[in-house]
């Protein structure tokens, strides 16, 4: 798996598809930050194993990985499960 440049919303971000799954995820000079992930199929590893896949990526490249804030509870169980940090308001807002 690897990832395909998009142009979300005037946003360039790396699309990426598993199975029944599709994430969008940002990257500066040194982090990669997971927006959002979607899945069609829930309850079948597919997101689990893109997200695993992404964090290897990345942070195979040097990069610090991480989540935005969780969108609901399963998206933050999936962080918790394949250790990915979720940020929180307060580093967010060190970010800007």
């Amino acid at each position: 798996m690897k990832p395909y440049k998009v142009n979300i919303l005037g946003m360039p971000l790396d699309e990426w598809k598993y199975k029944s799954c599709i994430a969008h995820c940002a990257t500066g000079k040194d982090w990669a930050t997971l927006y959002v992930i979607e899945s069609k199929e829930e309850g079948k590893g597919h997101a689990t194993k893109l997200l695993l896949a992404m964090k290897e990526y990345y942070e195979g490249q040097g990069l610090k990985f991480g989540g935005s804030i969780a969108l609901n509870m399963r998206m933050r169980q999936l962080y918790q499960k394949c250790g990915i940090e979720e940020y929180q308001q307060a580093k967010v807002m060190e970010l800007t």
